[in-house]
């Protein structure tokens, strides 16, 4: 029943990539904003559609998520643009099947811990740390001092545990404006 709105939601989005590829690289003076509004008026009704068999929710889901993420980087690079900001060529377009790229993490700091009751003065630089990397947000935290240290001293004992590993060294880094904290067993 959906199948061909499927097929068609396909067919328009490789299109409009191709469209916004030709617009972003100067051989088009306006972008394709007809096929953009055909299309989400397509992702519209689809989205409203509760009788959709499992297959094609799932096919509709990833088509759903490629349209959002191109969407997404079509506004960035559109900003750039009317910003009067030099495009590079590969800016305007992602490959259709290449996996989102990120930035590096940047790790602001990683700590070894294997006995949290007697290594305090780690727990707090850990604590301080990620204080620092959340900046204004940190006022805003309602992680204290005490609750961080219990969780550190958990999530030790259960690593330490579940690994048989003598330390866990834990991690703070900035990801794309998103702070990742992460636990990972230490072995000699």
């Amino acid at each position: 029943m959906y199948d061909e709105d499927l097929i068609n939601l396909e067919e328009w989005l490789r299109r409009l990539k191709i469209e916004y590829h030709i617009f972003f690289n100067g051989n088009r003076k306006k972008p394709p904003d007809d096929l953009k509004i055909r299309l989400e008026r397509l992702v519209k009704k689809l989205s409203e559609s509760p009788d959709m068999s499992a297959s094609q929710r799932f096919r509709y889901n990833t088509l759903i998520t490629r349209f959002y993420v191109y969407r997404d980087l079509w506004r960035r690079t559109m900003l750039i643009k009317e910003m009067g900001e030099e495009l590079k060529p590969a800016a305007a377009s992602i490959p259709e099947t290449a996996p989102l790229t990120a930035k590096p993490p940047v790790t602001a700091v990683r700590i070894t811990i294997s006995n949290p009751e007697a290594e305090e003065q780690k727990i707090r630089q850990l604590y301080n740390e990620l204080l620092r990397i959340k900046g204004s947000e940190a006022k805003e935290s309602t992680l204290s001092y005490q609750q961080f240290a219990k969780y550190i001293v958990a999530q030790t004992r259960s690593i330490r545990e579940r690994h048989n590993c003598p330390a866990v060294a834990f991690a703070i880094a900035l990801e794309e404006d998103a702070i990742r904290f992460t636990a990972v067993a230490e072995n000699p």
